[in-house]
């Protein structure tokens, strides 16, 4: 199931909700397992493989931890837990491999992730073997807001939210308006301006002009964009709803005034993953002392993000370009931003579109297409294409680059002062993204696939 679905809207978080506010105290932790276990079910009833892979992750995985926890050899205890990240890191791979010609089980990236943490955490003795109980244990990886596409979460921050959950009643009305707005962003942005990028394959990239190229690579961007911010608004939502605090996984990332920081604010636990797993065993920063070995380190976390993506060439390229650009802001370029700040932020909003156009074009010969479209300027003038397109969205091509601002997080905090406007405009907001769901279909989300 995915939340831009009216069985989800309509049926399914209303029967949740309904039997986790009746529920007792004690009971409402086995509510929430209870509808995580129907959600990934109800959701795979087509794939009953991508079932069976999840249960037998979480079986193998449990049991690791328990033998880790047993070893009374410490070196027999590292054999053990490399055999676990080994284990987990080959499953992914696989699955990354076999998508290539199939399809990944859904959600698969995301909840071995919080396995590596949990596993990581334990072996380190950051989150002891008594805290790891069956209930809490599978709460932790099936819990339905965040198991398809994050935000990932480590095991004592989760366990922290989950056995001290705060009063409902003030905390529902908030979580059900920030869903609303994430369902909004998804339904009403997203899947809109996905409209321009279909104009655009159907003239085709042989065939626009340069103006086109450059409101499509925008275009490309914000589809992104509002598709990854919209989920993740309403997974902090529903997670709200229900008393508990998950991680921000997005701020704003486009009113970063460097690159490197736009990867602070963009899918931020993903980020903190690989810092925290990858980037700071290998020796982080060094104190920024050895730029060279700083650069090995940070080309590595980039290419495995890359390949996270996928094993497909655009994604390597999109990995090493990003990487490429922080290396020079480190060594170079934010000697320049220290000048004048807005120079990091027109780079970012001009670099990030571009990198994300390679991000979201596979085919590289159509890829190639378009980035020479970009910079023929020898045809500029040539604007049919342009009008007709820009005639048919230009109101929300501009009311995106609008929400890509901080002015609708303002806004946002001013009508949660207003209890009364704040219930009526989260019920309009989901009333017509339902509509939209109905007249244009679901589009799932994007992060999904990786």
């Amino acid at each position: 199931m995915i939340f831009n679905s009216q069985n989800v809207i309509l049926m399914f978080l209303p029967a949740f909700f309904l039997s986790y506010f009746l529920a007792d105290r004690k009971l409402k932790n086995a509510i929430i397992l209870i509808y995580s276990i129907i959600f990934y079910a109800k959701g795979n009833f087509d794939k009953p493989e991508n079932i069976v892979i999840l249960s037998v992750l979480l079986i193998v995985n449990y049991l690791f931890i328990i033998i880790i926890n047993r070893c009374k050899d410490k070196s027999l205890s590292k054999v053990v837990f490399i055999c676990a990240i080994i284990f987990n890191v080959a499953n992914i791979t696989f699955y990354k491999i076999y998508s290539l010609s199939g399809t990944m089980p859904i959600g698969l990236s995301f909840y071995v992730f919080h396995f590596i943490s949990l596993l990581v955490d334990n072996y380190r003795k950051e989150v002891l073997v008594k805290d790891i109980t069956v209930t809490s244990y599978l709460n932790y990886i099936l819990y339905f807001p965040k198991i398809l596409s994050g935000p990932i979460t480590r095991y004592k921050y989760f366990l922290s939210k989950y056995t001290s959950k705060s009063k409902l009643k003030d905390n529902f009305k908030i979580g059900v308006f920030y869903f609303a707005i994430g369902l909004a962003l998804k339904c009403l942005l997203s899947d809109s301006l996905a409209f321009i990028i279909n104009q655009i394959n159907v003239y085709g990239f042989d065939s626009i002009s340069t103006l086109t190229a450059w409101m499509g690579m925008y275009s490309y961007t914000m589809v992104l964009y509002f598709d990854f911010a919209g989920y993740s608004l309403m997974v902090i939502g529903l997670a709200r709803a229900m008393g508990m605090d998950l991680p921000m996984n997005f701020d704003l990332p486009f009113c970063s005034k460097s690159v490197s920081e736009f990867w602070r604010r963009w899918h931020i636990t993903l980020g903190q993953f690989f810092r925290d797993y990858i980037y700071i065993p290998l020796g982080g920063n060094f104190n920024n002392k050895n730029i060279f070995r700083q650069s090995i380190n940070l080309i590595i976390v980039w290419l495995i993000t890359g390949l996270w993506h996928g094993f497909k060439l655009n994604y390597i390229w999109w990995a090493m370009l990003i990487c490429a650009f922080i290396i020079l802001e480190k060594a170079f370029i934010s000697k320049v931003y220290k000048k004048n700040k807005y120079i990091g932020l027109i780079i970012v909003n001009i670099f990030m579109p571009f990198a994300f156009l390679i991000f979201s074009i596979e085919n590289i010969e159509s890829l190639n297409i378009y980035i020479s479209k970009l910079f023929n300027f020898s045809n500029i003038e040539n604007m049919r294409d342009f009008q007709f397109i820009f005639g048919l969205y230009w109101k929300i091509f501009l009311i995106g680059i609008l929400f890509m601002t901080k002015y609708p997080r303002k806004l946002m905090a001013a009508i949660q002062k207003n209890k009364v406007l704040m219930i009526v405009l989260s019920i309009i907001l989901i009333l017509l993204s339902a509509y939209m769901i109905n007249t244009n279909s679901a589009n799932t989300f994007k992060y999904f696939a990786f």
